[in-house]
């Protein structure tokens, strides 16, 4: 050991004076600790700077390492620097302010209107006028996790009953069931004036009806929110109508004699526009002699006089006006060609889907009707494969509806790319597809169905530089094993079920 000490010791003066290093005793101890390390000679004194810095946090360790610190003088100088920091200064004030904002949060809980919530709030608060520690500031906390676990607030759910709809205030709370204290005191006021409405202006002959409503209604205004109460004055209000309508009728009978009278009598002056006064009169006569109740009907009579006077002026003019309106005829006669070209371009779009171009579910079930005939007088048998787009809803909440069409439209394209020209592919509904396969088995329409899955599984959807991935699920069913038209469409709808239900991204039944 003494040989390896004295090794080091010349090899340190020697280091020195090849560093021109003056041979004072730090530069000398810095030195000698140097090459006893290099020469694993352990030597305590050269260990102090390891044995200090142990006992740091791996804080202060990094900050060490960060600054290169090699000498017990520069360890002393960096605990002399983190010491006179301002920054440890602020700590007890730091925690103090906390104590202080604990109090007034506690403070806070306690004014809430929660019995359990007051008394822990009081108990913590005194609490932390007390010396704390760690374990104690530990133990009120546990107590307001368990309290926070234990707290069941679904009494207020009875509420819900008097239309409550927000529970997560108080003061909210209390506000919706002012509103529903005030509906109700509307309800009262309404009352008379639904009663008022309800009773005919003529007949008489459902008086004991709305006595029985009225009563109910009197008796608690809060029905008129009632479903069945309203419906029940709804058709309280339009059996009315229909009593007082018939009851007109049957006081004007005469007058609808007289408005028939007037109809051919108009019909005979656009035939001949030059006998119009003589022929006014005759409408003229024939309304003057109209036997009504005056106090009813005498406003009715005197419109009725004022639209003769008015056909009387008009009709003059219906020669001339029959010659220049010939254009204008044509005119609208080219109009409805037209219209009648582009509502037949409307129905044959209607049976497109816009978005994804393939048939609507209209179309679907008429071509399905149309494969039913066959499969009856001619026995060809037809798959129906219902396919789903799995998780869509996913979609839709994280990249938005713009990226669900897409998606939806995209798969839409494959199903029409992948089909043969007899095949017909519609959108049944929202991320439903349905394709008819006439002609194909049970195998044959699941390789068909598995093949479509698989290229969606493997295709790239991209939206807005976004890759999607996108899997379907699908069932297939043909129209031989089954009952009916309907039968084989359930049928393929509950395959599809079944291969949700099995994990998604596969086609039932299996082979």
């Amino acid at each position: 050991m003494a040989t390896s000490v004295s090794q080091v010791i010349k090899e340190s003066i020697q280091t020195m004076k090849e560093r021109g290093l003056m041979l004072t005793p730090d530069n000398y101890a810095e030195v000698f600790c140097e090459i006893a390390k290099k020469n694993g000679v352990i030597v305590p004194d050269c260990q102090k700077l390891e044995k200090y810095s142990a006992r740091l946090n791996d804080e202060l360790k990094a900050q060490l390492k960060q600054k290169n610190v090699r000498n017990l003088d520069e360890l002393f100088a960096f605990m002399a620097a983190r010491l006179n920091s301002p920054g440890l200064a602020e700590y007890p004030k730091l925690i103090n302010a906390l104590v202080a904002m604990n109090k007034k949060v506690f403070q806070a809980v306690a004014s809430l209107h929660n019995k359990n919530a007051k008394n822990l709030a009081e108990a913590s608060s005194e609490a932390l006028n007390r010396r704390l520690d760690a374990q104690a500031i530990d133990r009120i906390k546990d107590k307001w996790f368990d309290f926070l676990t234990d707290y069941d607030d679904s009494f207020l759910k009875r509420l819900g009953v008097y239309g409550v709809k927000n529970f997560s205030d108080l003061r909210d709370i209390v506000s919706e069931l002012e509103d529903v204290l005030t509906k109700e005191q509307a309800c009262e006021k309404l009352v008379p004036l639904v009663s008022d409405m309800l009773r005919p202006s003529i007949t008489d002959k459902i008086d004991g009806e709305i006595e029985k409503v009225n009563k109910i209604l009197k008796s608690d205004p809060k029905l008129l929110e009632d479903f069945s109460v309203r419906k029940n004055i709804e058709n309280l209000t339009k059996k009315r109508i229909e009593l007082d309508r018939a009851e007109v009728s049957t006081k004007v009978g005469s007058l609808d004699k007289v408005l028939d009278g007037i109809n051919e009598q108009i019909a005979s002056l656009i035939s001949s526009s030059s006998k119009s006064s003589s022929q006014m009169q005759f409408i003229k006569n024939d309304l003057n002699s109209i036997n009504l109740n005056e106090d009813s009907f005498e406003g009715i009579r005197d419109k009725l006089k004022n639209i003769a006077d008015t056909l009387d002026v008009e009709v003059k003019q219906l020669g001339e006006q029959m010659l220049s309106d010939q254009q204008t005829i044509k005119e609208l006669q080219a109009k409805v060609s037209k219209l009648e070209v582009e509502l037949e371009s409307a129905k044959a779009e209607s049976k497109e889907d816009f978005l994804t171009k393939t048939a609507t579910k209209k179309a679907l079930m008429e071509e399905l009707g149309r494969l039913e005939i066959d499969f009856l007088q001619q026995n060809a048998d037809y798959a129906v494969c219902f396919f789903d787009i799995d998780h869509f809803k996913n979609i839709n909440d994280i990249y938005g509806h713009d990226a669900g069409d897409v998606i939806i439209a995209s798969v839409g394209k494959t199903l029409r790319g992948n089909s043969r020209e007899v095949d017909f592919v519609a959108r049944y509904g929202g991320e439903e597809f349905v394709v008819l396969l006439p002609g194909f088995d049970i195998a044959q329409s699941i390789e068909f169905a598995d093949k479509v899955r698989d290229v969606l599984k493997n295709s790239k959807f991209l939206y807005k530089d976004e890759r999607i991935s996108v899997t379907v699920s699908c069932g297939v069913a043909i129209r031989s094993q089954n009952q009916s038209q309907a039968a084989v469409l359930e049928a393929s709808d509950k395959m599809l079920y079944q291969a949700k239900q099995n994990g998604r991204d596969q086609v039932m039944p299996k082979i």
